[in-house]
């Protein structure tokens, strides 16, 4: 059985740099725990630029 997980960045006020130094620390430590990253899907919040990233993951159930 498999398991999911969704995580969010916040993009809006903060570099470019910035926002992936973060996913890369998310993704060095979700990589640690054998999470897969399946999908990056961009929320655009209050009708401005992205707002928000949501990374979604997925790993085989540690239980089996």
């Amino acid at each position: 059985m498999a398991e999911h997980e969704a995580v969010e960045v916040r993009a809006t006020g903060r570099t470019p740099e910035a926002v992936t130094a973060e996913i890369g620390d998310i993704l060095k430590k979700r990589s640690a725990e054998s999470w897969d990253l399946q999908h990056v899907q961009p929320i655009i919040y209050n009708s401005s630029t992205t707002g928000y990233l949501i990374l979604f993951f997925r790993r085989e159930s540690i239980d089996g």
